[in-house]
């Protein structure tokens, strides 16, 4: 059978691998196609294009955006985009700058707690590309200001935590809108990771599915079988196409590997084709 991965960042977003190394890498496993879906950015696509058209891997031009439904934070991937879309293009530069500013704001609050951190020793250690709490979290790691990932976000990056601060909230029917101008096939992405319960889950499921999303992520790494059994329902009931990714970031969530996330993944390439047809 063969397989694909829908859902994967590089280092153009949180991921450790560059968009060449992680078209390569999903090659060596033996997969016949991979979305690169960095966080609120495409500028890994033409270096990724590049290097999958000579490794023989099909590539799914793809983006994840970040958006807010009420209090919760929902995310929506992209896939298919034309990414060259102006309209497209506007809209990246928008949210790059209003993760950029954002991310200064975390920088000041970090100077005043006595963390050796600028924008340049960040991006020196994290590389140029679009930068997340998970960035920071690595960067405190690195610096010996907190002992792990978990003690970041636990003690400082996560919500409510010094070190946060809220972002400018994008909403899901605006994303929807904006991957379906260009030309994209908007999906709603590991819907278990919310922990909305199922009434709120669903509620947001239809409101989404009025608004033009087309698909939901039924298989994702950390899912268990009822999981997917229970998405797929749900995929059903409001008429969405399923898709399925394990949302690889390198090394930093090495427990999750591209293709197979924690082991039990498998996404079938004609996933890809009922999500095209």
């Amino acid at each position: 059978m063969d397989r694909i991965d829908l859902h994967t960042h590089s280092t153009a977003s949180d991921g450790s691998m560059t968009p060449s190394g992680l078209v390569r890498h999903a090659a060596s496993c033996g997969l016949r196609a991979v979305a690169l879906t960095d966080h609120d950015t495409t500028v890994g696509l033409s270096e990724a294009q590049q290097e999958a058209n000579e490794a023989g891997i099909e590539l799914v031009h793809g983006v994840e955006l970040a958006t807010w439904q009420d209090k919760t934070e929902l995310h929506i991937v992209g896939l298919d985009i034309n990414e060259r879309d102006p309209q497209f293009q506007d809209a990246m530069a928008l949210m790059q700058q209003i993760r950029e500013d954002r991310n200064n704001q975390m920088i000041a609050r970090m100077q005043a707690a006595g963390v050796d951190i600028t924008p340049e020793k960040l991006h020196a250690k994290e590389g140029t590309g679009v930068l997340t709490r998970a960035n920071f979290a690595g960067y405190l790691l690195s610096v010996g200001f907190v002992k792990s990932i978990k003690e970041a976000f636990d003690r400082y990056l996560g919500d409510g935590k010094p070190f946060y601060i809220p972002r400018t909230k994008t909403s899901p029917k605006d994303a929807i809108e904006l991957i379906k101008q260009a030309g994209g096939i908007p999906v709603l992405a590991h819907p278990m990771l919310y922990k909305l319960g199922k009434d709120t889950l669903e509620k947001y499921i239809r409101m989404m599915s009025d608004w033009g999303l087309e698909a939901i992520e039924v298989y994702y790494s950390t899912n268990t079988p009822s999981d997917d059994l229970y998405l797929s329902h749900l995929a059903n009931r409001y008429h969405l196409r399923y898709s399925g990714g394990s949302d690889f970031h390198g090394t930093y969530k090495p427990h999750i590997q591209i293709g197979t996330g924690k082991g039990r993944l498998i996404v079938p390439y004609d996933i890809l084709e009922k999500l095209r047809a």
